[in-house]
C-alpha cells in the first residue's frame, strides 16, 4: 500500500452492520473500507459521535408489527494469504482508531449516556391530549319523570357526545401548567328541561406552583445538568479510553519491529554456527582438530535453530495480534488484512522531569476531567436529594370561562329560553367572560418521619464523597504513572548507551577471538561463546532501543499528550440544544 494517496477524513463513530464491505462517511469523500485506506501521515483523525437518524412515525407504525428477520452474516474464511500492507506506526494507529470494532463500539458509550440529557429536557415537553366521542343510553323506567310524554313505552332515553382537548406542560419554576377544553353535547328524554338537546362549552387554565420542594428555576435544570456531566465524563472516559488503546497498538507495533530484529540476529548467530560447523569438519579431515570438535559445534547449531524456531513463532504471533489491532480492512469484513511495519526504533534522547509531566497531566489527562465531573454530578444529585427534604406547599389556582346553548323543546314557548341557539351560540357566550368560575388556595404534604427522602439525602452525601475521595486517589495513581513513565524513560535512554558499547565491544572480542581460533591459540568452546555473547549483546541493544519507544509512548499517554501526538481529536459535549417549548 502506498503512502501518498492516503487520505485523512472524519469518522462517524456509529456502529453498522457490514456484510462484504463497510462504509465510511468523510468530511470529503466515502472511503470504501474494503479498499484498505488509511488515513494521511500528518493529517489528523477526528472522532465524531452524531445519533442515529430518528425513524418518522410512519415508518414505526409500518414496521410494528413485522418481524425482524435481519441476522448478521456468516463469516467466511478468505483473504488470509493477501501481502501484508506496509504501514508506519502514525499509520497504523490513524488506521486503528478508525477501523478496529472495539473501538467503534467504545466510541458508542457517549451516544448513549448523551440520550440522558434527552431525557431530562422531557419534563418540559408539552402533552396535548384529545377526547372525541359519543354516547347512547335506552332503558326502561319507572320514572314517569324519566320516561318523558311517551306513556306507553316508559324509555328513559340519553344521548351525548364529547369532543374534549387538552394541553398540560411543566414551566421552568416548577409549576404545571393545564389547559383544557371541554365541548358536551346532551339530548335527553326528561320532560321538565327548557333546552334539549343543550350544549355546554367550558375553557379553564389550572396552575400548581410549588414554593418549597422542587420550587425554582435551578432546581428544574438540576437533572439537566446532571445528564451534562454524565456525557461530559463518558466523553473522558472515552477519550481515555482511545489512549490507553493506541498505546498498546504502539507496543505491539514496536513488539513486532523488536522480535524481526531479534529474530535477524539470530538467524546471523546460526550462520556463525554453521560455518563453524563447516570449518570445524575441514579441520577434523586434515587432521587439526580432534571429531569432537565438530559434534561440539553441530550441538550449538541445533539449539541455535531451536532458537530461531521459537522466535519466528513468536513473530507470528505478535503479527497476528497487530494485525487484529489495527483492523486494517480487506475483502473479507471479518478478517483483517495483514501489517508490515517499516518504521525503525530511534534512540533520540530528550530531557524530561516528573514535575514537569506531572503538571501536563494533572492539566490534559482526561481521566482528571472525567472525575471532576463526576463529583460535579454528585453535588447537583444532593442538591435534588436534599430540596426533597422540605415539606410540599404548592400554590394551586384555577381559572375558567362556562357557557350554555340548547334547542327549545316542543311546543315553543314564549318568551323563547335566553340560552336558545346552537353550538356556535354557546362559543359565543364562552368567550364574552360573562359566566366564569375561579379558585385559588395553598396545598400542603408533610411526610411524617420522610424517611424516603432522608435516606436518599444520605446515599447521595456518601456517594458525593466517594467520587471525591475517587477523584483523590485517581490524581494519585496518575502520579505514580507519570514517575514511573519518566523513570522508564531516563533509564531506557542509559539503557541505550550501555548496550550499543556493549554490542560493539562484543563486536570487537569476536573479531579477536575467531583470530585465535584460526592459528589454534582458542578452542571452539570459547569461540562459540563470544559468538553467543555477541548475540545476546545484539538483542539487548535492540530490546533497549524498543522499549524506550515504549516507554515514550508510555510517558506520552500518562501525561495526556497521546492523541495529540497522532492529531486524535474527540470533540467536546458541545452545548445542549433545547427546544423552544423547554425554554419556559
Amino acid at each position: 500500500m502506498g503512502h501518498a494517496g492516503l487520505r485523512a477524513c472524519k469518522l462517524v463513530a456509529v456502529a453498522a452492520l457490514f456484510v462484504g464491505a463497510v462504509s465510511i462517511a468523510c468530511a470529503e469523500e466515502v472511503v470504501d473500507a474494503a479498499a484498505g485506506s488509511s488515513p494521511e501521515a500528518g493529517a489528523p483523525l477526528e472522532l465524531r459521535r452524531e445519533l442515529v437518524d430518528e425513524p418518522s412515525i410512519w415508518q414505526v407504525l409500518s414496521a410494528q408489527y413485522e418481524v425482524p428477520t435481519t441476522e448478521p452474516a456468516n463469516p467466511f474464511i478468505s483473504g488470509l494469504r493477501n501481502a501484508p500492507a506496509q504501514l508506519t506506526l502514525r499509520d497504523a494507529v490513524l488506521t486503528s482508531v478508525q477501523n478496529n470494532p472495539a473501538v467503534i463500539a467504545e466510541s458508542l458509550t457517549p451516544l448513549a449516556q448523551q440520550t440522558g440529557i434527552l431525557e431530562a429536557q422531557a419534563q418540559f415537553d408539552p402533552i396535548f391530549g384529545g377526547e372525541v366521542g359519543i354516547s347512547r343510553r335506552s332503558e326502561p323506567t319507572a320514572n314517569t319523570l324519566q320516561a318523558g310524554l311517551d306513556d306507553q313505552d316508559p324509555v328513559f332515553r340519553n344521548n351525548g357526545g364529547t369532543w374534549n382537548f387538552s394541553l398540560t406542560k411543566q414551566l421552568r419554576t416548577g409549576a404545571n401548567l393545564g389547559l383544557t377544553w371541554d365541548n358536551d353535547r346532551a339530548n335527553s328524554s326528561l320532560p321538565f328541561l327548557l333546552l334539549n338537546p343543550t350544549y355546554t362549552p367550558e375553557l379553564n387554565a389550572s396552575l400548581s406552583q410549588p414554593i418549597l420542594r422542587g420550587f425554582g428555576l435551578y432546581f428544574t435544570s438540576l437533572r439537566i445538568r446532571i445528564a451534562e456531566s454524565a456525557t461530559g465524563a463518558a466523553i473522558e472516559n472515552y477519550r481515555a479510553a482511545v489512549s490507553n488503546f493506541i498505546r498498546g497498538v504502539i507496543a505491539n507495533y514496536w513488539a513486532v519491529v523488536g522480535l524481526e530484529e531479534r529474530l535477524e540476529v539470530l538467524n546471523g548467530s546460526l550462520e556463525l554456527a554453521e560455518k563453524t560447523v563447516r570449518d570445524n569438519q575441514t579441520r577434523v579431515d586434515v587432521g587439526v582438530l580432534p571429531p569432537v570438535a565438530v559434534l561440539e559445534s553441530e550441538a550449538e547449531a541445533a539449539r541455535r535453530k531451536e532458537e530461531v524456531i521459537v522466535a519466528t513463532n513468536e513473530l507470528a504471533q505478535a503479527r497476528l495480534q497487530l494485525r487484529q489491532q489495527v483492523y486494517l480492512p480487506s475483502e473479507n469484513p471479518f478478517l483483517p488484512k495483514a501489517v508490515q511495519p517499516i518504521d525503525r526504533p530511534t534512540s533520540e534522547r530528550f530531557e524530561v522531569s516528573v514535575e514537569d509531566a506531572l503538571r501536563i497531566a494533572l492539566e490534559k489527562r482526561a481521566e482528571v476531567r472525567a472525575a471532576r465531573l463526576t463529583i460535579e454530578g454528585r453535588e447537583l444529585n444532593t442538591a435534588i436529594t436534599k430540596n426533597q427534604l422540605l415539606p410540599k406547599l404548592d400554590l394551586v389556582g384555577n381559572i375558567g370561562l362556562n357557557s350554555l346553548a340548547g334547542s327549545d323543546i316542543p311546543p315553543p314557548q314564549e318568551p323563547a329560553p335566553v340560552f336558545e341557539g346552537n353550538y356556535p351560540d354557546s362559543l359565543n357566550r364562552l368567550f364574552d367572560g360573562r359566566y366564569y368560575s375561579y379558585s385559588a388556595g395553598v396545598r400542603i404534604e408533610i411526610p411524617i418521619g420522610n424517611a424516603g427522602a432522608k435516606a436518599q439525602a444520605t446515599r447521595a452525601r456518601v456517594e458525593e464523597q466517594q467520587a471525591f475521595t475517587r477523584y483523590r486517589q485517581t490524581v494519585s495513581e496518575i502520579s505514580l504513572e507519570v514517575g514511573r513513565a519518566v523513570s522508564d524513560v531516563l533509564s531506557d535512554q542509559e539503557r541505550i548507551e550501555t548496550t550499543r558499547i556493549a554490542r560493539e565491544l562484543s563486536e570487537q572480542n569476536l573479531r579477536n577471538q575467531t583470530k585465535r581460533y584460526e592459528v589454534g591459540m582458542v578452542t571452539t568452546t570459547d569461540l562459540l561463546k563470544f559468538q553467543n555473547d555477541l548475540a545476546s549483546a545484539k538483542v539487548a541493544h535492540i530490546q533497549a532501543m524498543i522499549e524506550f519507544n515504549i516507554s515514550q509512548a508510555e510517558l506520552e499517554r500518562s501525561q495526556g499528550t497521546l492523541l495529540s501526538r497522532f492529531n486524535v481529536t474527540i470533540e467536546p459535549q458541545g452545548e445542549t440544544h433545547t427546544p423552544w417549548w423547554a425554554a419556559f
